[in-house]
């Protein structure tokens, strides 16, 4: 429909145009009528066309062509009356070539036609009636009738030819349109296709690299993996930037509104930011303590709109800071929601501010420190503000900073004020904070108008020094209850605040660095400096004890996670059991009713794309055959455009998590499916208990299995198969197009972790093959490319590329019913997916007698769901290799040689 936007709004301007003319005309025509002595009878239908014509056009009940036709019919009509009058014989000429160049904007040739069939029988009956009426036929009478004629007729024909060159200027740029359209939605599809499948692989990197966190004791390896874990967070985070712009061009974007708190999102927002705030810059957030408690929109978006603004200031801002100020408009539907954004940074040109909101918009990097992310900050912005019915201004010169204003309408679930001081008459606030320290005044102003807002919307008594000298004073005259310092403030005078601190309650407002001495009485109070800590403080006293919730809790929680893909399982296993939750794993849906209707479960994450049965309907059959219509179930799913969340909550989940999974998200919902008596907070862990080992995967560290040292066709020493080193019996797997190196990166270089996803892998592949067979002889595209789905996401973890390749291909053609394309390479795939196996097997020393204790193994290694599954092949060791084709043999030096059975 874009490519036709234009012709349609010059059809509707040629429509009213013509309209209009024809009121025009028809009342100069009445009136000359009357001035003239004309025919008065006419009068009457002259005024019942322009009526009736005017009535079509206020009820739009006609089609519009219909209604174009009606008009023109009684324009000629008038045209005809107005013409067959003598006087008007030769005067009809000009006002048939007005009409013309009305009619040529309709692009309807019909209509030129009309015109002068209309005008050529007019003329002919004034021609006739005058030779009737012996009028005198001489020269002049002749040549003005021919040059009349002439140039009527030149005077269609050109009209004809414009119309009709016009018209084939708009096929071509409706054509040029549709071409640009259909490579922006094929661009737009192929975006959300690759976030959506790299956030499979993103999602074992994070969620892995979070559990080896936290059991590793080596502070250089944690500072490693952290390291990772960040740049996954980042990566997560692009991904999620593309699929937000993604959704804003094509126009899919969906608003989830539901009740929120103004603090939890601004707590988890502030959690975020710490860690990509630099410490030389100062980041002030100011919320009027009158904004409702509860508001009711999308928390979700508004969290991302924040962030972006806030980040995108930091970016921009070598010396100074960013200062946030939220604050309420009252309306009859709740309130409008004011966002102010303020940057010291190197601001912008007008041009910069048209450009700001284009795809991809960066400003130039050589003007300011190197930057980096995608440039898709403010249009998501943007396009956020004017889907939650908002709007966006932006201020800015160049080298003055800039500032953002953002106004949403939200709804008020709550009007009871967002933050409140008890006894607030009581308390007398002291601030001991010397703001010159900062050289950009603005921060300082920044500083000023935070505290100003807090001291007038919380009604308390605030006294503010600059000096020692003129604290002491202030403590000497004052008997205040709360004084905050600042870090820089503190250091430089240490003793007299803890001496100070012992009477009153004193706060340290710092960076994460800081770290009080051993015995301190201050509180300390992490930057940025914002209202609602500042609330928590002022809640308490000096005899109030300090607490601190440690990390969440779920203990006993019994889980039940399904997901087709067992390295899906492997990971939410280890995610979920550092909760302390129990965790059951199914493999299908009709699986997880089984497991459901024969234990019970407290909770349950359900995929969405599984073969047979969908994570939607294994949910509805779930509750009912179980019974339990409260069971808690949450969708835990790779889909995470902003559509998929509502129609989760709308089908009847009670949370929706994506993959990769965040942990703020994650314990968000589980707060809110869970019961309160299953939340708990142990107490902050001292750093001896925080590097304990736990068991995770179901493989204890100490237990490594002792297939990698027992005699075998090849054999390797123990050390070989340590970290992610490359051996010499990793050539094996690269001969059967494993990329070690690449599957070791996946797995976070955990050796011991990637041959449990090769075992994972190698039990899984005759099931997979049987479900492909079974999908290509019913002809069932759709659990076909959902398997086949699955093989390229667990190749490409192992390393196998081409084979992932391969899949991705047969994938596409299955969604795109190409039934024929899936058939032809079907076989040419499972054959590369056998050689692939039995690499895998060679390399594990599995025969096929022992295949089935393998499997058995990896389900338990990958924390399989049923006990059948777990009691399959427990301890089971791997044997020799004789029964794989083809056979690797060990070589002096380490060197490997391998030979098909063919070649043998």
């Amino acid at each position: 429909m874009r490519e036709d936007l234009g012709r349609n709004e010059l059809f509707q301007t040629a429509h009213l145009m013509i309209l209009i003319v024809y009121t025009l005309f028809s009342v100069a025509l009445m009136t000359i009528t009357v001035l003239l002595e004309w025919e008065t009878w006419a009068l009457i239908p002259i005024a019942c066309g322009l009526v009736l014509s005017w009535i079509l056009h206020i009820h739009q009940k006609v089609p519009e062509m219909a209604r174009l036709w009606v008009y023109s019919l009684l324009m000629m009509l008038i045209a005809f009356f107005y013409g067959i009058h003598t006087t008007s014989t030769y005067d009809l000429a000009v006002v048939m070539c007005g009409i013309l160049v009305i009619f040529i904007l309709t692009g309807i040739p019909a209509l030129i036609n009309l015109a002068m069939v209309t005008y050529f029988l007019t003329f002919a009956y004034d021609i006739a009636a005058y030779v009737k009426s012996g009028g005198d036929v001489d020269s002049l009478f002749v040549s003005r009738t021919m040059m009349h004629i002439v140039v009527m007729y030149i005077i269609g024909y050109v009209a004809k030819i414009i119309m009709q060159t016009w018209n084939q200027v708009l096929q071509r740029t409706d054509e040029r349109i549709s071409v640009l359209t259909q490579a922006t939605e094929t661009m737009n599809d192929f975006l959300v296709n690759m976030s959506h499948e790299i956030r499979t692989p993103v999602n074992a990197v994070m969620g892995l690299s979070r559990v080896c966190i936290e059991k590793e004791k080596d502070e250089d390896i944690r500072t490693d993996l952290l390291s990772m874990e960040a740049a996954g967070k980042r990566v997560a985070e692009q991904i999620s930037d593309i699929l937000d712009y993604s959704e804003i061009n094509m126009e899919h974007l969906v608003v989830n509104e539901e009740d929120y708190m103004l603090s939890s999102v601004l707590s988890d927002l502030v959690s975020q930011l710490r860690s990509v705030k630099p410490d030389h810059l100062e980041l002030v957030i100011d919320v009027d303590p009158v904004l409702p408690s509860v508001l009711h929109g999308d928390g979700g978006k508004l969290k991302k709109i924040l962030w972006h603004l806030i980040v995108n200031g930091l970016k921009y801002t070598k010396e100074g800071g960013v200062y946030v100020r939220l604050y309420p408009i009252e309306e009859d539907y709740g309130i409008n929601l004011c966002i102010d954004v303020t940057d010291t940074g190197i601001g912008m040109t007008p041009r910069e501010i048209e450009r700001v909101y284009e795809g991809f918009y960066q400003a130039n990097s050589g003007r300011n420190r190197s930057s980096n992310g995608l440039g898709l900050g403010m249009s998501i912005v943007h396009g956020f503000v004017t889907a939650m019915k908002g709007f966006v201004t932006l201020e800015s010169d160049p080298g003055q900073g800039t500032t953002v204003r953002i106004s949403i309408p939200q709804k008020v679930a709550d009007p009871s004020v967002c933050m409140k001081a008890r006894n607030s008459e009581k308390l007398i606030l002291g601030t001991y904070l010397r703001f010159e320290k900062f050289s950009n005044p603005s921060v300082r102003e920044f500083y000023n108008a935070m505290i100003r807002d807090i001291v007038t919307g919380l009604k308390v008594q605030m006294h503010r020094v600059e000096t020692i000298a003129k604290l002491q004073k202030l403590v000497d005259s004052v008997k205040m209850t709360h004084l905050f310092v600042g870090d820089v403030e503190y250091e430089a005078n240490r003793e007299y605040l803890e001496r100070l601190a012992e009477k009153l309650l004193v706060v340290v407002v710092a960076n994460d660095d800081f770290v009080p001495p051993k015995g301190s009485h201050v509180r300390v109070m992490r930057k940025p400096f914002y209202c609602f800590p500042v609330i928590n403080i002022l809640n308490s006293d000096i005899h109030t004890k300090e607490t601190k919730d440690g990390a969440l809790r779920c203990e006993g929680v019994r889980a039940l996670v399904v997901d087709d893909e067992p390295m899906n399982l492997m990971v939410a296993r280890g995610i979920f059991s550092r909760y302390g939750m129990t965790v059951t794993c199914a493999e299908s849906g009709s699986e997880a009713i089984k497991l459901a209707t024969e234990h019970v479960f407290d909770i349950v994450f359900m995929d969405h794309m599984m073969p047979e049965m969908d994570g939607v309907e294994a949910m509805k059959r779930l509750r009912t055959e179980t019974g339990r219509r409260d069971l808690p179930v949450v969708a835990l799913t790779a889909n995470a455009v902003s559509t998929a969340k509502e129609m989760f909550i709308s089908e009847g989940f009670d949370g929706f998590v994506s993959k990769p999974v965040e942990m703020e998200e994650l314990e968000g919902v589980l707060k809110k499916a869970l019961p309160k008596s299953m939340i708990s907070y142990e107490r902050p862990k001292t750093r001896e208990e925080k590097i304990r080992v736990p068991k995770v995967l179901g493989i204890e560290r100490e237990k490594a299995t002792d297939w990698a040292t027992e005699e075998k066709p090849v054999s390797f020493s123990g050390d070989q198969m340590s970290g992610g080193e490359i051996t010499a019996k990793d050539q094996l797997l690269r001969f059967f197009g494993i990329d070690v190196e690449k599957g070791l990166h996946y797995s976070q270089d955990d050796r011991q972790f990637y041959e449990t996803l090769l075992k994972e892998f190698y039990s899984d592949s005759e099931k997979k093959r049987a479900s492909l067979s079974l999908c290509i002889d019913k002809q069932d595209m759709k659990n076909y490319s959902i398997t086949i789905h699955a093989l390229k996401s667990t190749a490409k973890m192992i390393g196998a590329t081409d084979l992932s390749e391969q899949a991705r291909l047969l994938e596409e053609a299955a969604k795109n019913e190409d039934v024929s394309s899936v058939i032809n390479h079907h076989a040419t795939v499972m054959e590369r997916y056998r050689h692939t196996t039995e690499g895998i097997a060679a390399y594990l020393g599995i025969t096929g007698d022992a295949k089935n204790d393998t499997a058995g193994d990896a389900d338990d290694g990958a924390g399989g769901a049923t006990a059948s599954q777990q009691d399959a092949g427990a301890g089971s060791q791997p044997q020799d290799a004789a029964g794989v084709t083809g056979s690797a043999h060990a070589e002096n030096d380490g060197i490997f040689e391998f030979m098909p059975e063919d070649d043998k």
